[in-house]
């Protein structure tokens, strides 16, 4: 969970860079990447709600 909100957040800093893509943790991360981590971050926060 923690490295999907990291993906997210690498990416829109290199968007507001003028970048496509970005690094973390030394391996190459792009849009792909980020629907991913989307996916990641929606279903914990699906979890979440259903465990309040």
């Amino acid at each position: 969970m923690d490295r999907a909100r990291r993906i997210l957040i690498a990416l829109e800093e290199a968007a507001a860079a003028g970048k496509g893509a970005a690094s973390l943790d030394g391996r190459m991360i792009d849009a792909a990447s980020a629907r991913m981590a989307e996916n990641v971050v929606k279903q914990d926060e699906v979890v979440q709600a259903k465990s309040k």
